[in-house]
């Protein structure tokens, strides 16, 4: 009997491992439940937003498509200096951004985010994923728990009006990684709830980047 017994745990977790590793690696931090809605007209300020409509491109596009391959990000290097990442803040990021007709990153995190710093580590810290930043995008570091005020085109808004405006009135855990495709032409965006490694996180900043190709 007790024999029968170790069998069916052992069953039941080669299981729950087997649904981990399908799962994948993302994890994020819940949002703090004491986060207050921002005003509604803020909230829903760009009625084109899409929040989320890339939340599974990680997983929905091949790597042969939207993953961008060894050539590229070579070449993708080629343009930067140091091998490092700039980030700015919101305001002087979204002005880049509009000035250079690229994409902006906006990395929502908090200081308590322990996924926030996985990200950091692992995947900001990845040769590939560095390249291709620094080529098509314009990164932005956004704690919205740091209480300042954001001016940008028409807007003025503080920290929690910004994540709901990033959010399409929709905010979720962190890491959060939202996009604003072509902040020269409209404020249309999508967001990327969760950790993502490096590998992962290169097939979606693929498809973000066709993303912008389309819009244009």
């Amino acid at each position: 009997m007790k024999m029968q017994k170790l069998r069916i745990f052992g069953v039941a977790v080669s299981m729950i491992f087997s649904l981990l590793t399908i799962a994948g690696f993302q994890g994020g931090c819940n949002s703090p439940s004491k986060a207050v809605a921002a005003d509604s007209n803020t909230s829903n300020s760009s009625s084109e937003a899409v929040q989320g409509d890339v939340s599974n491109a990680s997983m929905e596009t091949s790597s042969g498509d939207s993953s961008l391959k060894s050539s590229e990000t070579a070449s993708s290097a080629t343009h930067q200096t140091d091998g490092k990442l700039t980030w700015m803040d919101f305001a002087e990021g979204y002005t880049k951004a509009k000035a250079e007709n690229k994409i902006l990153l906006v990395d929502a995190y908090t200081d308590w985010c322990s996924w926030c710093k996985v990200m950091d580590r692992e995947t900001y810290t990845n040769a590939q994923v560095i390249a291709v930043l620094n080529n098509e995008f314009v990164c932005v570091k956004f704690n919205p728990e740091v209480e300042k005020k954001h001016k940008f085109g028409a807007y003025n808004l503080s920290s929690n009006e910004l994540l709901y405006w990033l959010a399409n009135g929709q905010p979720g855990g962190y890491p959060t990684s939202y996009f604003i495709f072509n902040p020269a032409k409209n404020d249309k965006r999508a967001a990327q709830a969760g950790y993502l490694p490096p590998d992962q996180f290169l097939n979606l900043l693929g498809e973000v980047i066709k993303r912008k190709k389309q819009s244009e």
